[in-house]
Formats: structure tokens, C-alpha cells, sequence
């Protein structure tokens, strides 16, 4: 596994962590977006298993301007 994939799985995992503060879980979000096309796979896994819909709206949002090919900032 390269680095690139063991760090998007890192963060992914915390995203999916219910026993970390929301704050958290969103920052792992949104560094997951650094990753730009790569990152939409977790993204999207998020999206689908996530019982919290501020997580599951942020990754619709990050994954759709990823595919329109928008600058992504980290303060959303």
C-alpha cells in the first residue's frame, strides 16, 4: 500500500469513528479532500455509512466540487 492510500485510510477511519468529537471526524473530511480525485472513493464510503448527516452533506459537497474541479479550501 502506498503511503498516499494508507493515509486516506487513516483519515477515513476517523471520519468513521463515533467515539470522536464531530470536530474531528469533519477535519479528517476535509483533509481527505488534499488527496483531490483519489480521495472520492472514501469520500463517498463515508457518505453511504455515516449516520450523521453534517458528515454525509460535507462529502456530497467536497465530492461534487472535486468532480467540477473547484479549489478546495479547508474552511468550509
Amino acid at each position: 500500500m502506498q503511503n498516499e492510500d494508507i493515509a486516506i485510510d487513516v483519515l477515513k477511519t476517523i471520519a468513521m469513528d463515533s467515539s470522536r468529537v464531530l470536530v474531528e471526524r469533519q477535519r479528517a473530511i476535509d483533509a481527505l479532500t488534499l488527496f483531490r480525485e483519489s480521495s472520492i472513493p472514501a469520500l463517498a464510503f463515508i457518505e453511504r455509512k455515516t449516520d450523521m448527516n453534517v458528515l454525509k452533506e460535507r462529502c456530497a459537497l467536497y465530492i461534487r466540487r472535486i468532480r467540477e474541479g473547484a479549489a478546495i479550501s479547508m474552511t468550509l
